[in-house]
């Protein structure tokens, strides 16, 4: 949408102070090359704040931290203090305005965005009403070299202890970024409580502690395995048409 119809819009994002430092980079890529296709372009960056106990907080994790308990399908205040609000905000003081939505055709029947709390906002669809798919999105990102490719960690997007990140991807977050990572493991461990129950982000009872521990003793194996392969001879054959 950005690239579409940024000539005479600007793009809002809601910062909850838990995202992938990798997502903070591409905030600034997509702004500086937005730019050079319309110049006035401008991303506006929103945060929330919630109170707890006569404190507030601006970013998710602190609040979780200060709450003892995480997000979850039942308690989804990560999207309500630190997405819809500070948006929601934001569009009351600037007068009427049109919020574009960027739902595609292919998502059109099963999602709608967040649409008429505002009666200073007119709420649009640019993408379904120019008949665009996720497929027509990716060709004119990769056309202005702005696809995303982010890493298989950040495959659903979301914040870096999103609990609906998979195992396989927190797993990946430890091969791939493991500062950040160990930075979610100590996130996990603070924000436990009395109750002498361990409450893992991943909902399975598995802490991001023994995930690593699990990880490390993978990744020795392939250590093994691969030393193996090198130790031996060339002319040492594994099948019929295998020399390697």
């Amino acid at each position: 949408m950005c690239v579409l119809y940024g000539a005479d819009a600007k793009a809002i994002w809601a910062d909850t102070g838990a995202e992938h430092r990798r997502m903070y980079e591409r905030i600034e890529t997509v702004e500086k090359q937005i730019q050079r296709i319309h110049s006035r372009f401008e991303i506006i960056r929103v945060k929330g704040k919630a109170k707890h106990k006569n404190a507030e907080y601006d970013s998710l994790e602190d609040l979780a931290i200060a709450y003892k308990f995480m997000p979850s399908v039942q308690a989804r205040y990560c999207t309500r203090f630190y997405k819809i609000e500070p948006i929601d905000a934001y569009l009351k003081t600037i007068g009427a305005c049109e919020l574009m939505i960027g739902l595609n055709v292919d998502e059109q029947n099963s999602r709608e965005g967040n649409w008429g709390l505002n009666e200073n906002v007119t709420y649009t669809y640019p993408l379904i009403e120019d008949g665009l798919t996720r497929e027509d999105c990716e060709e004119i990102l990769s056309e202005h070299g702005l696809h995303p490719n982010m890493p298989v960690y950040m495959i659903r997007g979301g914040c870096r202890m999103c609990f609906f990140k998979s195992e396989k991807e927190y797993k990946a977050l430890y091969h791939l970024n493991k500062p950040e990572f160990l930075e979610v493991m100590a996130f996990e461990e603070q924000i436990q409580d009395k109750r002498q129950k361990f409450y893992s982000i991943m909902g399975n009872g598995k802490s991001l502690r023994q995930l690593m521990v699990e990880c490390q003793r993978e990744k020795l194996l392939f250590s093994e395995i691969e030393t193996l392969y090198k130790s031996l001879k060339k002319e040492t054959s594994c099948g019929a048409f295998c020399h390697r």
